[in-house]
């Protein structure tokens, strides 16, 4: 029950951001390049869905499990998530045969995620706080007095 809450939790997350750069870290020669990949859904075993663009001389060149690890940010969001795992090309035929796809020719993989790590960035103050944040320290700086430089209290005598 409680891993449905957190598998909730971080779907949600990667809803809003909804695309990430794939790094394959595989020792390969010939592997997959970096990409930006577009998230498509997270299931209910877990299993993370995503789309990335078809290299070219795709038909003989790579394989279809790899390690890799995904970055989804986006700026402007208070959060980013890191996952690593391996990921399985789904629709390797129908890339290879030229068939139109509903992904467009995209490469459609799945993930099995072995390490997610989501980290928050901190809140941002927005608007009249942030005004008036800054018009303080302003006033401050020109009277001469800064927040480092108040008197403080450290020991009673």
């Amino acid at each position: 029950m409680e891993n449905d809450y957190k598998l909730m939790f971080i779907k949600n997350k990667l809803e809003q951001i909804k695309s990430a750069v794939m790094y394959p870290t595989n020792s390969n020669i010939v592997r997959l390049p970096n990409d930006i990949v577009e998230f498509e859904s997270v299931d209910d075993d877990g299993l993370l869905w995503f789309s990335a663009n078809a290299p070219r001389n795709w038909e003989k060149a790579y394989e279809l499990h790899f390690p890799t690890k995904l970055i989804f940010y986006r700026k402007g969001c208070e959060y980013y998530v890191e996952i690593t795992g391996t990921a399985v090309v789904v629709n390797k035929q129908d890339v290879m045969f030229g068939i139109n796809n509903i992904y467009g020719g995209k490469l459609l993989l799945k993930m099995v995620p072995y390490y997610i790590e989501y980290t928050e960035t901190g809140r941002r103050e927005a608007g009249l706080k942030k005004l008036k944040t800054q018009m303080y320290d302003v006033f401050m700086n020109t009277l001469g007095l800064t927040r480092s430089a108040q008197p403080r209290l450290t020991e009673l005598h």
